[in-house]
């Protein structure tokens, strides 16, 4: 009977997953839709040529007037050639970077603790110390079963990777439901790894979205259903209310019910499941690199597109030269750098006044390291700044303060002069002055060889100059950022 019932549970799983493959053929894992305009041209040319040559008849003709001999000549051409155009349009309702989210509720043990939106808490002092268990870096065991730093207020863990949705088109077109997966999902109620849901790839996902707000910054909520198969099989169901996206930047709120097993390997090889979890969840999460389509917006061509910032970018890495003689993280290579500041998923939105060069930005991390025991990191900064164009749109200038308030806490102030190459790959000059302390900041992450430097940080206060390196960055004009929501109206 048990040998039925998992021949059962595997034919199941792959008919699972050859749904979960026609919805990665049937969306293309493309952002970009083409389309493309054929034409015949048809240029027709026509000459006539008439000649007429003088008669005035014979002498004494007492007037009268004869026929002239005319001759006309008719030339027609016909020259027929192709012509093509190609638009593009944006192929998505939603093209996601990350989604964090901490979960309430979703168990009574202490829980995983990944702090608010599922990442504040990733980096400090209570998560990377290897002496602490139960924690995102290290798992319980049989003596400690439970998470070592205490009852957690977010138990649970849930994270996404590029999660994408296209518009699926039943019920005669009918707009706002979605049909979507991600590469990997993660499902963790609480500490202990038995009971974590994961997916890879294969995970299908259907959402109705109801709209409260249909403008940017949209309101939404969301009832969905989703089943993975590997290498967890589970259902996942419930709403989330969502709030962006600007430039990729949205919060998030959940509640549902997960249920599933995670495949297991016998002794005879063959793949079984092991015990069931189930939980309810309450959630408060974040995504950034996140963007959201209404049906309408696949329809406007990409030259067209509406973007809420004037500057996106994955990844700002700066090599930095410090006025302190701090001890430098380049020291095992030579650098004649002392420091680094790198930042991940960061956006600048324009402030609706002045002449809309006034801008706040954030970022999902921001890592300032102006020497090896001088280390801070923040979560979700605070920064403003204004940028003036030089020249050019290819130049810009920009001053800017940041605050970094936790785990670390620290204030960094400058300006940049950025060359704007126009392929997404940008270089600047950066100059200011950072002060601070580490805070929570725990950097053994970062600097895994040197296990006891959470013990020797120091706060930090220095000018700096260096150069920095803009990954996948894209700008806008403020002025075009305005043009574009005026349109909207």
């Amino acid at each position: 009977m048990r040998a039925n019932t998992n021949d059962r549970t595997l034919g199941i799983a792959r008919t699972l997953a050859a749904m979960s493959l026609g919805v990665l053929m049937l969306s293309g894992c493309g952002i970009t839709r083409t389309e493309t305009d054929y034409w015949t041209i048809t240029d027709r040319d026509t000459t006539s040529r008439a000649i007429e040559r003088l008669d005035t008849g014979m002498a004494g003709n007492n007037g009268i007037l004869f026929p002239s001999a005319r001759t006309t000549d008719i030339d027609r051409h016909t020259i027929q050639h192709d012509s093509t155009y190609d638009r593009k349009y944006p192929n998505f309702l939603r093209a996601g970077g990350i989604e964090t989210a901490g979960l309430i509720g979703s168990s009574s043990m202490n829980g995983v603790g990944p702090g608010l939106f599922g990442i504040f808490a990733l980096f400090d002092t209570s998560q990377i110390p290897y002496r602490n268990y139960g924690t995102v870096y290290h798992p319980t065991d049989d003596r400690h079963p439970q998470n070592t730093t205490g009852n957690q207020t977010f138990k649970g863990w849930m994270v996404r990777l590029m999660p994408y949705e296209f518009w699926l088109r039943w019920f005669n077109d009918a707009p706002d439901w979605t049909l979507g997966w991600s590469p990997f999902e993660l499902l963790a109620p609480d500490e202990d790894r038995s009971h974590w849901l994961m997916s890879t790839v294969a995970n299908i996902y259907l959402r109705k979205r109801f709209y409260l707000r249909d403008r940017i910054p949209y309101v939404i909520v969301s009832p969905f259903a989703g089943i993975s198969v590997v290498p967890s099989l589970y259902a996942n169901v419930g709403g989330e209310l969502t709030v962006g996206s600007l430039a990729g930047l949205n919060l998030r709120a959940y509640a549902g019910f997960a249920a599933g097993s995670t495949w297991q390997t016998q002794t005879t090889g063959l793949p079984t499941l092991g015990p069931t979890v189930k939980f309810p969840y309450l959630g408060l999460g974040i995504s950034m690199m996140d963007f959201i389509n209404r049906p309408e917006e696949t329809e406007r061509e990409w030259k067209d597109y509406v973007h809420s910032g004037i500057n996106v970018n994955l990844v700002e890495a700066s090599l930095l030269k410090f006025s302190q003689d701090y001890p430098s993280i380049w020291s095992t290579i030579g650098m004649p750098f002392s420091g680094l500041q790198m930042k991940v998923a960061n956006i600048e939105i324009p402030l609706p006044f002045g002449n809309d060069h006034f801008w706040a930005g954030t970022s999902l991390i921001d890592w300032m390291a102006p020497g090896l025991t001088q280390q801070g990191l923040g979560v979700l900064p605070l920064r403003v700044g204004y940028r003036q164009y030089i020249f050019a749109e290819d130049l810009m200038c920009e001053p800017f303060a940041e605050l970094s308030y936790y785990p670390s806490s620290f204030v960094n102030v400058g300006a940049r002069l950025k060359l704007d190459t126009w392929s997404g790959q940008n270089i600047g000059i950066t100059a200011g002055y950072v002060s601070g302390s580490s805070g929570n900041f725990s950097p053994n992450v970062f600097n895994s060889v040197y296990p006891e430097l959470a013990a020797d940080l120091s706060n930090f206060s220095a000018f700096y100059v260096g150069v920095t390196v803009y990954i996948q960055d894209h700008n806008y004009t403020p002025e075009r950022v305005h043009a574009m929501h005026e349109s909207e109206h």
